[in-house]
């Protein structure tokens, strides 16, 4: 089963028009768009389609699924909502209260919506804090809700951050921390637990899992707690562990030439490589490089043609030889860094906390921007793309932009 064959199964196709963008880094999992007519430039103005106004705050991505737009926020009253937008216009399509509670306490740079829904075109699947349990709901296309479990207490000290992916009928969902900590499968449908598996160390962690395929096995991937682990989505099976990067990890994953890249925070920023063909315990055997330099904490890389490319939190964009870990460049941006890298094509989109994107090029050889482009407010989310599309949420606007 080839990695393409993989999505197919998932559901993740292309359209006539171009890819949907269903979770958290889009269809893959992995910060990359196979599209081609993405645009390199905008403003508030130049190349914005439309832009509409969200009711609540929130550091969630939106997703895409065809001509609809799915985007969660929480208000001041502590109600989290879910919204349905005409991707099209902007238009609120619907708007569902999902949930109310007090407003939970976090770190100043989270948010009561720092989770990204996840779509089947089907269901749609929201991810909150309620009180002090996890609280994962189901909803169809028209709002109505399928199913809704609480299946944990909930203990973080640093606020709620953990997305959903769909895979086949499963949502999978993994939440690391001190208390109750699970890898949990539901069943898309009914939201019962079909599967799940318990982390070999409990430690805060803010990774979303990773679907890949290699030799023709699938495999679900999760870091964080000090350990990256390797699941079959199909049973919650362990396939392979190793111990790393280190114990509080945000970033989320990338994949390429037969390996994982990792990376985590604190107490020891490191990132690391990981080859997934193994079985049982791999840190002696299969961990390609491991490194504490040049590290990021919370925006995520991707890879591309035997490269992986990062930007620390601090502003710093980087360029690392896959199979070694060395570094190729590094170029300063300026600014600060929450939003995850989105490579289209051979372009790297990467956007500041202050909303400025910089789109450069893919290029090991060197740093080359080609272009910078400011929306003017502060940006945590990552961008969506689908249909030629980019979907960005700035402070409380959500912009659609595309190359007019």
């Amino acid at each position: 089963m080839t990695r393409l064959a993989l999505i197919g199964i998932l559901c993740w196709a292309q359209t006539a028009l171009g890819e949907n963008w269903p979770q958290f880094r889009g269809p893959r999992g992995d910060g990359t768009s196979t599209e081609t007519n993405v645009p390199l430039r905008w403003s508030t103005t130049q190349n914005v389609k439309w832009k509409a106004p969200l009711d609540g705050e929130g550091h969630s991505s939106p997703i895409v699924w065809d001509r609809s737009v799915f985007v969660t926020a929480a208000d001041q009253a502590g109600g989290r909502s879910l919204s349905r937008l005409d991707a099209d216009t902007g238009k609120i399509i619907w708007q569902k209260k999902v949930a109310g509670a007090p407003k939970e306490s976090m770190h100043r740079e989270n948010s009561s919506a720092s989770s990204t829904p996840a779509t089947d075109g089907t269901h749609v699947v929201t991810s909150f804090q309620v009180g002090d349990r996890v609280d994962l709901r189901c909803f169809d296309l028209n709002g109505k809700q399928l199913w809704a479990v609480q299946p944990l207490r909930f203990d973080g000290q640093h606020g709620y951050s953990y997305s959903p992916i769909i895979y086949k009928d499963f949502v999978i969902f993994d939440c690391r921390q001190e208390g109750e900590a699970a890898l949990l499968a539901f069943d898309k449908r009914s939201g019962s637990t079909r599967w799940q598996a318990a982390p070999g160390n409990r430690r805060i962690s803010h990774v979303t899992p990773l679907l890949i395929a290699h030799a023709n096995q699938p495999q679900l991937i999760v870091s964080g707690s000090d350990e990256t682990r390797s699941y079959n989505p199909n049973n919650g099976q362990p396939i392979w562990w190793c111990q790393g990067p280190s114990d509080v990890a945000v970033a989320g994953l990338a994949y390429g030439d037969g390996m994982v890249f990792a990376a985590a925070g604190y107490p020891d920023r490191t990132r690391m490589a990981v080859r997934v063909n193994g079985r049982g315990d791999v840190t002696r055997s299969h961990v390609a490089w491991s490194l504490r330099r040049q590290v990021t904490y919370v925006p995520s890389p991707v890879y591309h043609s035997g490269h992986v490319y990062s930007v620390i939190d601090e502003g710093m964009v980087c360029c690392f030889d896959a199979k070694t870990g060395q570094s190729k460049w590094e170029h300063r941006l300026g600014g600060r860094f929450r939003s995850s890298l989105v490579l289209v094509g051979d372009r790297i989109y990467a956007i500041n906390d202050k909303g400025l994107t910089t789109v450069f090029e893919a290029n090991p050889q060197q740093f080359r921007a080609l272009a910078s482009n400011d929306l003017g407010d502060f940006c945590y989310a990552t961008p969506a793309i689908s249909n030629g599309r980019m979907f960005v949420r700035a402070g409380p606007t959500l912009f659609c932009i595309t190359q007019n």
